[in-house]
């Protein structure tokens, strides 16, 4: 099989038509091109130049094999400059999982940060919740998590991307609308629509125990998964909900979202998951990318 050494040199030599000016670019003497130009036609077993004392013609095969020979020596430039980006962590793949509310709150700077920073890194984005996600990154189908702590998987690095306040949501209608503070025993006697056990623990958990320690007890409670579809059963009326401040981007009209007095001790947190140890490159790249961003951002709240 030819080498690519023979290619650049017969392409070199297609391009000049000439063995000294194509010796003098290639940096080498004459003798050692033909020598590899012969070895090339012999391994083809066609000729690709015609010859003469006066001038060096390309053959109808051998201007064929010229443009077929340039390319495959600019894929193999491809190739070497991809594999070393992709093995230095500066191209690659990536699987990122996140919750519904997150692609409102961080996921939208998350990927700006990386389009501009890594544009040669291909992102696969798969929106689950939080135990989904759990799943996922126990048995390494993704690479970075973004949901809801706390993650007790052995082996997982943490890292709190954001943290956020509980506001009360109330139908547009609603007596309380009108208030610019709801205080959280305005919740008592009155329908709650809020987040299942088993599909959404961390924000039941939450608001579970913030109502119990607070002594306020729902008329009745109604189970939604989802924050969006949370706030839409709140604007149709069905009751009254608690959710944090990043829920303002999804907002219904008829849903009225308003500080909660008496939760302001709770925060809402976001984490950044991932394995200890990864043979991915462009995972670690962005995790390391991801980590100096939140430092800076930090040192610029402390300056202000």
């Amino acid at each position: 099989m030819f080498t690519l050494v023979q290619l650049r040199c017969f392409v070199t030599l297609a391009e000049e038509l000439n063995f000294r000016r194509a010796a003098r670019r290639l940096n080498m003497s004459q003798p050692p091109l033909s020598r590899h130009i012969q070895a090339l036609e012999h391994e083809i077993g066609a000729a690709l130049l015609a010859r003469n004392r006066r001038s060096v013609q390309l053959t109808a095969a051998g201007a064929s094999f010229a443009r077929l020979s340039q390319r495959i020596l600019d894929q193999a430039v491809d190739a070497y400059r991809q594999t070393r980006q992709i093995a230095s962590g500066d191209a690659g793949e990536i699987t990122i999982s996140f919750t519904a509310l997150s692609s409102y709150a961080f996921v939208p700077s998350l990927i700006a940060l990386l389009r501009k920073h890594y544009p040669a890194i291909a992102l696969t984005l798969r929106e689950m919740t939080t135990p989904q996600q759990l799943a996922a990154l126990a048995s390494r189908q993704v690479d970075i998590c973004l949901l809801r702590p706390p993650v007790a998987l052995p082996n997982i690095r943490t890292t709190r991307v954001l943290r956020e306040r509980l506001l009360a949501a109330v139908p547009a209608k609603h007596r309380l609308a009108k208030r610019r503070h709801i205080n959280i025993d305005e919740f008592g006697g009155n329908v709650l629509v809020t987040y299942p056990p088993v599909e959404g623990p961390y924000f039941h958990g939450m608001v579970t125990g913030l109502f119990q320690a607070a002594g306020v007890y729902p008329s009745a409670i109604q189970y939604i998964t989802q924050t969006h579809a949370i706030l839409g059963c709140v604007a149709a009326g069905v009751g009254m909900a608690v959710v944090p401040e990043s829920a303002k981007a999804c907002a219904p009209a008829g849903a009225v979202l308003r500080p909660l007095v008496g939760a302001e001790g709770v925060h809402v947190d976001l984490v950044m998951a991932s394995p200890i140890e990864t043979t991915n490159p462009a995972s670690a790249s962005v995790l390391a990318l991801v980590e100096k961003h939140l430092a800076g951002r930090a040192r610029g709240a402390q300056a202000s």
